[in-house]
């Protein structure tokens, strides 16, 4: 049965875990490090709590990225940017102290040996009493950046904890009076900074880019007992006709036909900017490896893809919310806030006379809010998988495409992957339909064809 063959390939890729996790932490002297900042001059370490109100005083406020715009909102981010251009860094004594620093993060981060990571300084932040920085994502501000560096300086101060969140699994770090503190994290874990609530907390922010390497596949692979119990386990799945699912007869039994190809869900989300064979992240990265053994083995295609996945779900919650009636409302998770950004109504036999007012107590979210509307409170959904971009083996690009995935297709796995949802779309009644909720998802995958298929 190719739903057995799919269980066991996903238990067994879930077993291959390299040695590392999405965040990294170290801690280095702080004599490794010398920063002058024109003005003020060299800093002393720890920084004296004169030398934070001089730094606070010449911060500007921080601006964040979302999408392509650059803004400006102390209620998401209140914090204190020094300009780059009064920043000098000793780059002789980070290379000497702070450079091969990196390589302990690499292997922690659970990259790959031929994987050079080096560090592009972003910014200079100043946290005072009461600043912080909500709940958010960073972006790849550079090509090849796969990560984010975060270097706290010694000082003294409460509050201002980095958390640093991924897949239900939290680290945090409360910085140090006396060495210097780094936390690398991969771009797509959410993190954010707590308020402080004494002293000052003062960082350098790295981009960490990854250099090219190579898609690792062992010279033994195929030898690998391992490797080859997969690559049959791949040949079964294509050798098992399994039901169409476009078969609409009512009848008729569905139509057999063996599958096109494996779509295997992997752990971290990526962007189109940074994603490719030699980006992918820790456990994402050593699967990988031993799935394309495994493909090379059976004689099979690989590539790499970006998905959307549509969940649509009923709901009967909503269908008690009279205010909804004829409308279709969508919110999209911006820089880790949900925003309503559509508010649209067809005039329907039941509100004849225009949208009846909302209704819900105060304070409260409205009934469709992402957070209140939570798949746990919906009924089971039907799911759809679209493949959107693709990058075969040789690192040729094809994209935008949109390629519908079956469930016969789809790797399952034996945990489910804590994913926050872009977007939410709610539709009331509208006389007859409604009372809908979809949920997009983003993912990525390593897909298997066989040799013979077209691309």
């Amino acid at each position: 049965m190719t739903d057995k063959t799919l269980r066991a390939i996903g238990e067994f890729l879930r077993s291959v875990r390299p040695p590392g996790s999405f965040v990294a932490c170290r801690t280095a002297s702080a004599g490794d490090l010398a920063i002058e900042v024109e003005g003020i001059g060299a800093l002393g370490f720890p920084v004296t709590p004169v030398q934070a109100l001089k730094l606070r005083k010449i911060a500007r406020p921080a601006r964040y990225g979302l999408g392509e715009q650059t803004l400006l909102d102390p209620s998401v981010r209140d914090t204190g940017e020094i300009p780059r251009e009064l920043v000098t860094i000793d780059q002789d004594r980070w290379r000497r102290g702070l450079a091969p620093i990196l390589d302990a993060l690499r292997f922690d981060l659970g990259l790959p040996p031929d994987c050079e990571l080096s560090a592009e300084l972003h910014s200079m932040l100043v946290y005072g009493p009461g600043q912080f920085f909500r709940r958010h994502r960073d972006s790849e501000k550079s090509d090849g950046m796969i990560a984010t560096l975060v270097v706290t300086l010694p000082s003294t101060f409460t509050g201002g904890e980095l958390v640093v969140e991924h897949h239900g699994e939290q680290v945090i770090d409360h910085g140090s009076p006396d060495e210097l503190g780094l936390v690398a994290f991969y771009t797509d874990c959410e993190h954010e900074v707590l308020p402080v609530t004494r002293g000052s907390r003062i960082s350098l922010t790295y981009n960490l880019i990854a250099g090219p390497r190579a898609v690792s596949i062992a010279d033994t692979g195929a030898a690998d007992p391992a490797v080859a119990a997969l690559a049959e386990q791949l040949r079964e799945h294509f050798a098992t006709p399994v039901p169409d699912t476009t078969w609409r007869a009512s009848t008729d039994p569905a139509p057999l036909h063996r599958p096109d190809q494996l779509v295997y869900l992997l752990d971290h989300q990526y962007s189109q900017r940074g994603f490719g064979w030699d980006q992918l992240k820790g456990a994402d990265a050593a699967r990988a490896e031993v799935l394309l053994a495994a493909a090379d083995s059976a004689g099979c295609d690989t590539a790499l893809a970006l998905a959307e996945v549509q969940d649509n779900h009923s709901s009967e919650d909503l269908a008690d919310e009279f205010w909804m009636c004829g409308r279709r409302r969508r919110w999209e998770r911006i820089d880790g806030n949900w925003e309503l950004v559509q508010d649209e109504w067809e005039p329907n036999e039941f509100t004849e006379d225009g949208p009846l007012e909302e209704e819900r107590a105060e304070g409260s979210l409205p009934i469709d809010h992402p957070d209140r509307m939570t798949p746990e409170e919906l009924n089971k959904p039907s799911s759809q998988l679209t493949l959107t971009w693709w990058i075969d083996r040789a690192g040729e690009i094809t994209g935008p495409v949109t390629r519908k995935v079956s469930p016969a297709e789809i790797c399952i796995d034996t945990t489910e992957v804590d994913l926050q949802p872009f977007a939410v779309e709610s539709e009331g009644f509208t006389g007859n339909e409604g009372n809908t909720v979809d949920r997009w998802y983003r993912r990525a995958a390593i897909v298997v064809r066989p040799g013979s298929a077209p691309a």
